[in-house]
């Protein structure tokens, strides 16, 4: 019988609260930054070098460009809406909040109610994770597309003792065209969606996953090869839809 092993996805650090005249700090003081000081980027400030870049460019080509948010097509946040979520210490429930999560940015912006007007984001750590829209954030070690470390937040799909799948939203900047005749058409500057997979092995950081069936097959174990082969002839799963990855390695984590 295969050897397994609980394992935890994300190896949490040990990281003191702290005592303020024998006080303790509170985790709404240590999980969130300081208010954002251009309110009109959202809660975004790199959004404005993004602009900034922006004009530098297309001054050089002899335009000039006053980009606004309204001058660019679709949105940053995976879901614009602050919705009642709930924030973790260490895998333990302890405040309901408002958030939302900006794919462009990588952060969980967050309000302690719908009329404040004040937004602000959860510090970057992997002891902290939110969960919202029916989705889990967890700030973890990943390997990307090219092989470099990354930090940052993957969302799981499947848990497993052997095998968790995990998905990265982000929001990709695309920059405009603008027609050079009659016949061509004109495209705005827009944010487009990028989904990227992620596995982790028995505990081991995630690594990024090439939606193509060769690249998932060389994911598993030789010992569970042949299992999964015969579940890819009989079953013929799409590699590119959730669903079917979603079965596909609940499957993995039965054998």
């Amino acid at each position: 019988m295969k050897r397994r092993h609980i394992i935890s996805i994300f190896m949490v650090l040990g990281m003191s609260l702290g005592l303020a005249q024998n006080k303790i700090i509170q985790p709404w003081n240590v999980i969130l930054t300081p208010p954002n000081r251009e309110q009109a980027w959202g809660n975004n400030p790199s959004l404005e070098n993004l602009y900034n870049d922006m004009r530098v460019k297309f001054g050089r080509l002899g335009e000039e460009v006053n980009l606004t948010l309204e001058d660019i097509d679709g949105t940053i946040y995976l879901n614009e809406n602050f919705t009642l979520g709930t924030l973790y210490d260490e895998g333990v429930a302890f405040k309901k909040l408002y958030m939302r999560y900006d794919a462009y940015n990588d952060e969980v912006e967050l309000k302690e109610n719908l009329g404040s007007d004040v937004v602000r984001s959860m510090v970057k750590h992997p002891m902290y994770s939110c969960a919202v829209n029916g989705n889990e954030y967890y700030y973890s070690v990943y390997i990307d597309e090219d092989g470099v470390s990354q930090k940052g937040y993957l969302t799981p799909i499947v848990k497993g003792e052997e095998y968790t799948l995990l998905v990265k939203h982000r929001k990709v900047f695309k920059e405009g065209k603008a027609a050079r005749n009659s016949l061509e058409k004109s495209f705005p500057h827009r944010f487009l969606d990028k989904t990227e997979y992620y596995v982790s092995v028995m505990g081991e950081p995630a690594v990024f996953m090439k939606t193509k069936k060769a690249e998932v097959l060389s994911l598993f174990s030789e010992e569970d090869q042949k299992a999964i082969k015969d579940y890819f002839k009989d079953r013929r799963p799409n590699v590119n839809d959730d669903h079917d990855l979603l079965n596909l390695f609940t499957y993995a984590n039965t054998l």
